[in-house]
């Protein structure tokens, strides 16, 4: 079975947007930043109480897989 790194598929990180919201953010293949910019801080505890995502982190997201 091929792993996530041979499929290319991108995680989810549940954290604060600039505005200080909490959104979904797609994280960069190394797990360390977003595909936005935001560095990877412990995942919030909050997490299952929103359904938000980082437009910015979609929109490249989306851009990825366009390109593919």
């Amino acid at each position: 079975m091929p792993t996530r790194r041979e499929l290319g598929m991108h995680e989810m990180w549940c954290g604060a947007d600039t505005s200080g919201e909490l959104v979904w953010h797609v994280l960069t293949s190394d797990k360390s930043s977003t595909l936005c910019g935001v560095e990877k801080q412990d995942e919030s505890t909050r997490r299952h109480m929103t359904d938000r995502h980082c437009f910015s982190c979609m929109k490249t997201f989306q851009d990825v897989v366009e390109a593919r």
